[in-house]
């Protein structure tokens, strides 16, 4: 493959040159009174139809602001089909960095799958420091695809550190999905501490078509890395076949291993279906596999159903210990990704025993970042000892974070004295 970039002919105005096809055209447009300018600017042939932010004018240029993360993904991968050198030097001219790396991306990832060794190469004569890293991570992601394993032996003979386990985590889970046994052997060769890293990419792309076969062959592993491995695969095997991967789970005689499967186990699926992972779990004979089972479901449930999960655990939870941790693991999810909402859904919930427990737990997870604030939803629990209680420990952590200036925000609050002065002392 020839690399140079391709000569531009200078013209007058108007004159359009190049290619007509795959989107991509290269305009001179030149003055007659000013120095030939050999810079092409790209152009493209955007699909036809379509209404508002989608249809946009034929022969707009890739830097147009208005084009999509959609089209640039389209427009990069036709532009790398035709000469991949220029494809991905055009993405400096995309403004915004998030659209920009989209077409970056894009085209080194069309160009590893078409001409991976080629692309590689020019990637590690081009590039440096964290822009290498970047590029070649999107190489290896696009050649693993094609030729897994002729991608990890280039990787494996011409990179080292976080940029060689980024780019074999993406050679072992495709090849994966592909091969399985043959990227197990493959990865042989590789040193402890390069494969405890990323051994876990295997995991996910054979756990994804076999994860039985996949847990066998974690079964064999040692130490670290087979809790690693087993835990990434029962990722994959909990989206297709979750009951069965309890069945395998609740058999490990590992606690340690038992107790990363469930959880895992947990969070993934109640991403998909969190209803039917508390049933399932609430089955469960032992307490303390249900625990751990119960630990992931607060976690993945939390991430798209807060609310909901809140109400699983009040409800379903007998054990007060297991309920607060859970629900502190819920809270705390909740509170950073939508504080607002946490504190909107608390005020609409009726006076009682549930919304005390959750005032409790909910204050104490806040009261890291928020002290005021924590007091201050501490001080609405309705059951009196609970609460006094909850604001005496509240009030001393806060005491110690801020010391004296803290007393005057506790009394504006309305704190008892009482709690006040034992602070204070103590």
């Amino acid at each position: 493959m020839n690399l140079s970039k391709p000569t531009i002919v200078a013209a007058t105005a108007g004159l359009l040159l190049g290619w007509l096809s795959m989107g991509i055209l290269w305009l001179a447009n030149q003055p007659d009174d000013a120095q030939p300018d050999t810079t092409p600017v790209v152009v493209t042939t955007l699909p036809q139809g379509g209404s508002g932010a989608t249809a946009l004018p034929s022969g707009t240029s890739i830097s147009d602001p208005r084009i999509s993360f959609r089209q640039l993904g389209r427009l990069a991968e036709d532009a790398t089909l035709i000469d991949p050198v220029d494809a991905v030097r055009n993405a400096e001219k995309i403004p915004g960095h998030d659209n920009r790396e989209e077409y970056f991306g894009t085209a080194l990832r069309t160009w590893g799958e078409t001409d991976g060794e080629t692309a590689a190469m020019w990637v590690l004569d081009e590039y440096q420091g964290e822009k290498l890293s970047d590029a070649l991570y999107y190489v290896a992601d696009g050649w693993a695809e094609a030729e897994p394993e002729a991608a990890g032996n280039w990787f494996l003979e011409n990179t080292t550190g976080a940029i060689l386990e980024d780019a074999v985590w993406e050679v072992l889970e495709a090849w994966g999905r592909k091969d399985p046994e043959a990227a197990m052997e493959w990865s042989e060769q590789l040193d402890d501490y390069t494969k405890a890293g990323i051994l876990f990419g295997l995991a996910e792309g054979w756990g994804a078509v076999d994860p039985e076969g996949a847990a066998q062959a974690g079964m064999s592993m040692e130490g670290e890395i087979r809790y690693d491995f087993l835990t990434s695969v029962a990722t994959q095997w909990a989206g297709s076949d979750p009951q069965a991967l309890g069945n395998w789970a609740t058999s490990l005689l590992s606690e340690e291993l038992r107790a990363g499967v469930l959880a895992e186990m947990g969070e993934s699926w109640a991403q998909i279906d969190p209803q039917a992972a508390a049933e399932w779990g609430a089955a469960l004979e032992s307490a303390t596999d249900r625990y751990y089972l119960q630990s992931g479901i607060a976690v993945g449930w939390s991430e798209h159903d807060p609310s909901g999960a809140v109400e699983w655990a009040v409800n379903a939870i007998t054990d007060p210990e297991d309920l607060n941790e859970l629900l502190g693991d819920i809270v705390f999810n909740w509170t950073n990704l939508d504080p607002a909402g946490t504190s909107e859904w608390l005020n609409q919930q009726p006076t009682g025993t549930k919304k005390d427990t959750i005032l409790e737990v909910f204050s104490e997870t806040i009261s890291g970042q928020d002290p005021m604030a924590a007091v201050a939803w501490a001080n609405q629990i309705s059951d009196p000892d609970k609460r006094i209680e909850s604001l005496r420990t509240l009030a001393r952590d806060w005491y110690e974070e801020e010391g004296v200036s803290s007393l005057d925000e506790m009394r504006k609050l309305g704190l008892p004295n009482d709690v006040i002065e034992d602070v204070r002392k103590n």
